[in-house]
């Protein structure tokens, strides 16, 4: 029998404003060219983005006006991410490292052209590092986001460069730079890069097909008291736990 059920049009509309970020490649997307994309008037597009504002799923940048993913699609996006992994290994792992630093552990991964962090283990000190997951990391600045933006296939990784900055050649090849010291360490350290007074050290982590960033993060005195080197270490053999767990499960 076929199915009579009305079909609710501003839904559809609203999934196709999602979908066009997919299919656009862009960060962000102005209220004319959503308007163009999908044959709709402003004032409708309008309705329905603010609707999504409202939702979560969509933000607005009081800078420019444009419109950005909001942590809530990239919030459902990045637990299907995970869950095509392994949720408990990872959290088992993230734990571990969280307690045998007390730091904060924090799991990122690249959905479309927006870095967001899908997991995270907390330090137990009162002085800690705020942010719930969720989050949206910077692929510009900060350990983690740099070495999420190094981890990328060489073309998708030059489109995110040309993104981030479409006029300024220089800037361009400072972050090439620093991204290709990345692949060649292996890891990547930030002080005060994203937050004031706030460390970083973040490594690559590729499981079957995906590439996600583990990064150890709290303020520069404790890290640097902790000492880089040490740091480091624990990241790689967690990194290298995680690979060896991940060939014994399916992912």
């Amino acid at each position: 029998m076929a199915e009579t059920t009305p079909l609710v049009h501003s839904v559809l509309h609203a999934t196709r404003i999602l979908e066009l970020y997919a299919s656009q490649r862009k960060e962000s997307l102005s209220l004319t060219e959503i308007s163009r994309a999908l044959d709709l008037h402003k004032t409708t597009v309008y309705r329905l983005l603010r609707t999504l504002q409202y939702a979560g799923w969509i933000r607005q940048s009081p800078q420019s006006g444009r419109y950005c993913l909001g942590t809530g699609i990239l919030l459902v996006a990045s637990a299907v991410s995970v869950h095509n992994t392994s949720r408990d290994l990872l959290s088992e792992e993230m734990h571990r490292l969280a307690e045998q630093f007390n730091e904060t552990v924090v799991l990122s991964v690249l959905l479309g052209h927006t870095g967001i962090c899908v997991d995270m283990a907390k330090s137990r000190h009162r002085l800690g590092i705020a942010g719930e997951r969720g989050y949206i990391v910077p692929l510009h600045i900060g350990a983690s986001g740099k070495t999420l933006l190094a981890a990328q296939p060489e073309g998708l990784r030059n489109t995110l460069i040309g993104d981030l900055y479409p006029e300024d050649r220089m800037k361009q090849r400072i972050l090439k730079n620093q991204l290709l010291q990345i692949l060649r360490d292996r890891y990547c350290v930030s002080e005060g890069e994203v937050d004031q007074g706030v460390a970083a050290i973040a490594m690559p982590l590729h499981l079957k097909e995906k590439i996600f960033v583990l990064s150890i993060s709290g303020p520069i005195e404790r890290l640097r008291k902790i000492g880089y080197p040490s740091l480091q270490q624990g990241l790689a053999e967690t990194v290298q736990r995680l690979k060896q767990k991940s060939r014994m499960v399916e992912l």
